[in-house]
């Protein structure tokens, strides 16, 4: 089968083109895709990572079209939503229950000849998902709703805990309303002044204050215990060291994050680290996990997937709507591109 798919390359190329997909394994899965959103790694891609060209998109739902003999979980016509990769079973980091620490699993990532901007995808059986009672496009959410149950995870809220949450992109909203869930007393979230809708959106999910970053700097922010219990950092790496001032004794950061070049390096006062007793968690959520979960939090409307999806746009309006997310930092939280 044939079928279209957009490739990106840095600085803001972008071509459509028309491959072979071929014929489907016993353990693979024809997808047609309905929905993708656009991630902030489309966009790290798009604006330096990818120095050749590559296919692109990776938050995925759509409908199976073709299951190979050997796939028994769905069939033709099931929705479907896609786990970009998965633990492999049988490696020492899987047999000893740390199947999260294992990237040996099957992905489709590269796979093929299109990835999630695109008119099908083939995956393998491993990562397709079943999902009924959402649209498309909020099943597209599931991925990365997904990595911001890693991060709450990671970072262990808990009930009575001061939260700031610094990076108000789809993944930190989603982060913020679980800590919301998990009990957090108070929330912080903190963003620039002109990111509106993003802040509007942050107050809906439970923020209690929002810090203007770009009028009062962190160091200086009166928190009403002196600091936070938890950071949740989705945002590049230089705000870590903030982060770490605005936490109390004991406070955990994590990060989730992705920057290249220069702005991948920070540094702190590591007194300062030690004599608070600090922790600073990474959050990776490869492989992908949770789906489940973040199924049922986004039908039961915990997590309300439709406040996020501020834009939908055609297949052939993917280069445009890359850089309208670029340019509106005002009304843009997540766009999804629908495959009617």
């Amino acid at each position: 089968m044939k079928t279209k798919a957009w490739y990106a390359k840095a600085p803001f190329q972008f071509e459509l083109r028309e491959g072979e997909l071929g014929a489907i394994g016993e353990d693979e899965v024809l997808i047609r895709v309905k929905a993708c959103g656009i991630c902030g790694t489309d966009m790290t891609s798009v604006k330096s990572a990818a120095a050749g060209w590559e296919a692109i998109g990776h938050e995925i739902a759509g409908v199976v079209v073709e299951a190979g003999a050997r796939v028994g979980h769905v069939g033709v016509g099931a929705s479907v939503t896609l786990e970009t990769s998965t633990f492999c079973r049988t490696c020492e980091w899987c047999r000893d229950g740390r199947y999260d620490l294992c990237n040996k699993g099957p992905s489709f990532w590269g796979r093929r000849f299109s990835m999630g901007f695109a008119e099908y995808v083939v995956a393998p059986k491993e990562v397709v998902v079943p999902f009924e009672g959402l649209s498309f496009a909020v099943a597209s959410l599931v991925e990365p709703l997904g990595v911001a149950v890693d991060l709450t995870e990671t970072v262990d809220i808990r009930m009575g805990d001061d939260v700031l949450v610094l990076g108000l992109g789809p993944i930190g909203l989603m982060a913020l309303r679980l800590a919301k869930l998990r009990g957090a007393r108070k929330i912080y979230a903190a963003a620039r002044s002109h990111s509106v809708k993003r802040i509007e959106t942050a107050l809906a999910f439970g923020a209690d204050e929002i810090i203007y970053t770009d009028k009062t700097p962190l160091e200086t922010y009166p928190f009403e215990r002196g600091g936070v219990d938890r950071v949740l950092v989705t945002a590049p790496p230089q705000t870590i060291p903030p982060a770490f001032k605005a936490a109390r004794t004991g406070g955990v950061i994590g990060f989730i994050g992705i920057e290249y070049g220069a702005g991948a390096s920070i540094s702190f006062d590591a007194n300062e680290f030690h004599f608070k007793k600090l922790q600073l968690r990474a959050s990776h959520a490869t492989p992908a996990l949770y789906f489940p979960k973040c199924i049922e939090l986004l039908k039961s409307g915990a997590v309300d997937g439709d406040a996020l999806i501020s834009h939908t746009f055609a297949l052939d309006e993917f280069p445009d709507a890359m850089k309208a997310l670029r340019d509106d930092r005002g009304s843009a939280i997540k766009m999804v591109m629908v495959n009617e």
